[in-house]
């Protein structure tokens, strides 16, 4: 097993060996991680993958996948590598609800803007816009012939894992 976290960059990558440290290793990373960057680039972490591991390896990209297109590189790691998407999200994220005007900040870049819940039309754009991005998401994984599993923050990912891996079999 070894392990990539990315954000924009490459913040961390424990090449694959065996070994019970090992694992206990890439774990104790994963808890300790603290990220340099609050930013999310799925592409660089793919193009990474693929200049580092040469040989065909099973690989898990877990992210929300709100993130700039990352066809191309995930076209060239799947070409390579059994590659599956986990991408976890929170029904929360899905629609806006009507709180009035709120002040609202993008978690990657910082910015603020103040956001009126009120209207249908605001509530709208911003469902459509969550609804574009899975669907863009679906797509890409769906055009590379990679899988994707897609579970809720706050629910069991291993049901649903066993059951992607059971259709595969």
């Amino acid at each position: 097993i070894g392990l990539i976290l990315f954000t924009d960059e490459i913040e961390l990558f424990i090449p694959p060996k065996k070994g019970k440290s090992h694992v206990l290793r890439i774990i104790r990373e994963v808890i300790e991680c603290q990220p340099k960057s609050k930013k999310t680039n799925v592409a660089v972490a793919l193009d990474f993958l693929s200049s580092v591991i040469k040989k065909r390896a099973i690989v898990f990209l877990i992210s929300d996948f709100i993130t700039v297109d990352f066809l191309k590189p995930l076209q060239i790691a799947a070409k390579k590598h059994d590659v599956t998407g986990i991408r976890i999200f929170d029904s929360r994220e899905r629609s806006l609800p009507n709180v009035g005007i709120v002040q609202v900040q993008d978690a990657e870049t910082g910015e603020k803007i103040w956001l009126d819940t009120q209207t249908s039309s605001t509530r709208l754009a911003y469902e459509n816009k969550y609804k574009t991005n899975v669907e863009n998401c679906q797509n890409t994984f769906s055009k590379c012939a990679a899988g994707l599993v897609e579970t809720e923050a706050n629910e069991s990912y291993v049901k649903k894992l066993v059951t992607y891996f059971k259709s595969r079999a």
